[in-house]
């Protein structure tokens, strides 16, 4: 059993997973882990057989599980199994993409193209059916994670269809991280290494892999295939919410993720992580167009995340987050404002709030906020949309629409509370907010001072 340290366990406790190809393997130890952390996990495959021993691994540690026998590629029947999760286990926060086959292995211009397509299907389409499914509703309540286990990208010969689908997977990663990241949902490629699987065993001793990778088997003759516990670590830790900065980057067991963690202005700015083409330092293309390619590339709406520790329970705090009165005390800490719209709010799950205040001495400068709340879970969290007029004291005009999560998470007798805006315009809107909230944190404090 492999055991996640007490952050992570608490930030994975309460979550509802789904593990494709999670009757064996790297799938299977990852569904035991998520359980094992208190995550409600739903563990699809093919073989029915192997579902159930992986169920009675995580019932047998206390974990709650269930099977579903699908095949990742029927679009019809996945659709119908995840809604069936979400309706027994709650919604799905963690989709972990781990189905996959090796396909044929030899030359290119012998392969059979009904099984190198088949190959595609399984590990490409799968992926793409499974997180289609699941990316609405993670959007709906801003907030929600899919790790896409893709080994690596490196071409190696007599390989074609494994390596081209599970290099597709990284780029479908990168590409749908962008449109999604500002909604509140991370996505990541994860490369989980070489281990001794039942994937691995077959690229060991099939006729085809004796002949055509057998360097292959140098992997475990000289001891550079990694334990399993390496990938499911690393699938817990971005689980957990630790490294959503890397969303759409591609991890492996062999990077240290604190350091990149540490490194993440640098990893951005030179897009590292990622799948490039290296080119000599010459034009590639008419400058205009390569101008609107570096926009797209860049224009992403922007994420802040805050957070601050209390010595409170996280009841406490959650309380002062959905009451009126306690917020109008809290929301207006140090600000010259008074109020023109009495906070109202109605904190459950499609509730509507609304507040308004106006600077002292110029009340045509008015700031409206309004949403709805999307998730509603006593103690734990809030996400709401987060919408406003205007911004006049900090020169941000117009409309804008955020997401907004907030996380209390109990360890060690405090309580951390992670706040998370996503959908911001700019850096003008983004920067506004951020002083905003870090004042709002300062009265959140004062006010318990003031209780005790």
């Amino acid at each position: 059993m492999i055991s996640a340290d007490k952050q992570i366990r608490e930030r994975l406790s309460g979550q509802v997973a789904v593990v494709t190809g999670g009757g064996r393997g790297i799938g299977r130890a990852i569904a035991v882990a998520l359980a094992e952390s208190g995550v409600r996990t739903a563990a699809i495959a093919r073989s029915e057989r192997e579902l159930s021993e992986t169920v009675a691994l995580i019932e047998e540690n206390g974990g709650q599980a269930k099977a579903f026998v699908a095949d990742v590629t029927d679009a019809a029947r996945i659709r119908a199994v995840l809604a069936e999760i979400a309706e027994t286990l709650g919604p799905i926060t963690l989709l972990v993409n781990n189905a996959g086959i090796v396909g044929p292995i030899g030359p290119f211009h012998r392969a059979d193209l009904i099984e190198w397509w088949r190959t595609v299907e399984v590990n490409l389409l799968g992926t793409v059916i499974c997180s289609q499914a699941v990316l609405p509703d993670m959007i709906s309540v801003g907030g929600g994670r899919i790790i896409n286990i893709v080994t690596s990208s490196v071409a190696f010969p007599y390989l074609s269809t494994y390596v081209t689908s599970k290099t597709a997977i990284m780029r479908f990663t990168e590409t749908v991280a962008k449109e999604v990241q500002s909604r509140g949902a991370m996505i990541f490629a994860v490369g989980p290494g070489t281990t001794r699987t039942a994937l691995s065993e077959r690229s060991l001793h099939s006729p085809d892999a004796q002949e055509w990778i057998p360097w292959f088997g140098r992997i475990f003759d000289e001891g550079l295939d990694v334990s399993v516990d390496r990938p499911v670590r690393l699938v817990l830790d971005l689980a957990s919410g630790k490294a959503d900065r890397l969303s759409g980057r591609f991890v492996s067991v062999a990077d240290d993720l604190e350091q990149m963690l540490e490194g993440i202005a640098e990893i951005e700015e030179k897009n590292l992580y990622a799948l490039q083409v290296k080119k000599l330092g010459l034009p590639s293309g008419p400058p205009a167009i390569t101008s609107i390619y570096a926009e797209a590339q860049s224009g992403e709406r922007l994420t802040l995340q805050l957070k601050r520790s209390f010595r409170n329970k996280a009841d406490e705090l959650f309380s002062l987050w959905t009451d009126p009165q306690a917020i109008k005390k809290w929301s207006a800490h140090g600000a010259d404002v008074h109020w023109v719209e009495e906070p109202k709010m109605e904190a459950r799950d499609g509730g509507r709030y609304s507040l308004g205040v106006a600077r002292d001495g110029k009340d045509d400068e008015v700031f409206r906020f309004s949403g709805t709340y999307r998730q509603v879970i006593p103690g734990k969290r809030l996400v709401f949309s987060w919408n406003w007029e205007s911004l006049p004291l900090h020169g941000v005009r117009g409309p804008g629409t955020t997401v907004v999560r907030v996380e209390f998470v109990e360890q060690a007798g405090d309580t951390e509370i992670i706040l998370t805006q996503s959908g911001l315009p700019n850096l003008e809107a983004r920067a506004a907010h951020m002083r905003g909230w870090e004042r709002c944190f300062d009265g959140v404090k004062g006010l318990l001072l003031a209780k005790d």
